[in-house]
């Protein structure tokens, strides 16, 4: 393995990227200087890991403590957390419950690819804001790296071609091996549109997109995107895992989910795709025939909502996979005018959570206000009870 310098500098025309100019245009020296070659650092010191450049060192570290076997423990470099070298693209997604998805989405299944208890984390430093945006434009003369399809120069949006790819996240993972830090997996997020809005004489127009062209659409850009990235050397056999996430309209709170999965381990082509069976409810349902889960909420939001008269809203959002909730997050928006009030509403809310609120998935009740967050309530899952935390 051969062991690479870290270069602070933002300049240095020593430091080049390895890459290939024809496959990942726009690639900045600080991936090269952290993950390309795949190590990250030379002699460790102790607990941390430093590596050097002609004339300074830049210790390398992680986090020492991990609040679960749910969270990595993260990389830190310098004694600071490295962000991600396209930070905030995927704040263009059309609303905070897509981009907080997308992110969280693509950190869950890493986990199974990448444990936590054996990897690090690390955003992703390989793909900076110009390749990003490069690739999820349109194909053209001008960017032959364009991922979506060229413009056909159709406005009628059955006959137009839409843009498929909305956004790319990037996720590393990282081992510590023989004393240095090691890339050992790439994560890619693909935020996939399903639906387009464009523009025709100053008017909005939203283009549908059928779930299979998309998905078909989705399994072509990621067999690309792994073939630009395998074209280094260094990557050649890092594990790649790849998720297409389908966005949901911008008005809908449930947020988009995930909805096929690969992982490449070494080479270029993908022959296993893995659909996932995930879907987020917003309760109170507001079509469709109720559920037992349904019911339950309903119970719980009656009796809340007939204790206090300033409440503006109880609202749940329940994750499932396969058809099995997974987790149950409500928000409770109130106004409140005393501290006195805020402490008998949580005592209150925990009694009826206590009674209503019994699921073999994890609850988590917010209760807020216009001035923020007043209250939180979290199940005990071992005691199915919750307990309350007053902010002052």
């Amino acid at each position: 393995m051969n062991k690479i310098s870290i270069n602070n500098s933002k300049h240095n025309p020593t430091h080049k990227s390895t890459l290939k100019h024809q496959t990942l245009t726009g690639v900045v020296a600080v991936a090269t200087s952290l993950l390309l070659a795949g190590c990250f650092g030379l002699d460790e010191v102790g607990e941390d890991q430093t590596t050097t450049t002609q004339n300074e060192q830049v210790p390398v570290t992680t986090t020492n403590n991990q609040l679960s076997t749910d969270y990595y423990r993260a990389l830190i470099e310098d004694g600071k957390y490295k962000t991600s070298a396209s930070r905030g693209a995927s704040l263009s997604l059309n609303s905070a419950y897509n981009v907080k998805n997308f992110e969280n989405g693509l950190l869950e299944l890493s986990k199974s690819v990448f444990p936590t208890d054996q990897y690090y984390f690390q955003e992703g430093q390989l793909l900076d804001s110009k390749t990003v945006n490069e690739w999820i434009s349109r194909q053209s003369d001008d960017n032959p790296n364009g991922l979506n399809p060229k413009d056909n120069g159709e406005k009628d949006a059955s006959k137009r071609a839409p843009l498929y790819l909305d956004q790319i996240l990037e996720q590393n993972y990282v081992v510590k091996h023989d004393n240095v830090y090691e890339l050992s997996g790439i994560s890619i997020g693909l935020a996939m549109n399903s639906v387009d809005s464009y523009t025709v004489d100053g008017k909005e127009v939203k283009q549908s997109i059928d779930d299979g062209a998309m998905e078909e659409q989705a399994k072509e850009m990621a067999g690309t995107i792994l073939q630009r990235l395998r074209e280094n050397n260094d990557l050649k056999d890092v594990p790649i895992t790849i998720g297409v996430f389908k966005e949901s309209e911008p008005d809908d709170i449930a947020g988009g989910v995930y909805i096929l999965s690969a992982t490449s381990t070494e080479g270029s082509l993908i022959s296993d795709w893995t659909k996932i069976n995930d879907k987020i409810v917003v309760f109170p349902l507001s079509s469709g025939d109720p559920t037992q889960d349904s019911t339950q909420f309903d119970n719980f939001r009656s009796e809340v909502e007939s204790f206090f008269p300033n409440l503006s809203g109880v609202t749940g959002r329940a994750f499932y996979k396969n058809d099995k909730m997974d987790k149950l997050q409500i928000d409770i928006m109130t106004q409140f005018y005393g501290e006195s009030e805020i402490i008998a509403f949580a005592q209150h809310v925990t009694d009826v959570a206590n009674k209503y609120l019994q699921f073999d998935a994890p609850v988590q009740i917010q209760i807020n206000s216009i001035n923020g967050q007043e209250a939180l309530l979290i199940q005990d899952q071992k005691e199915q009870s919750f307990t309350y935390y007053i902010y002052q």
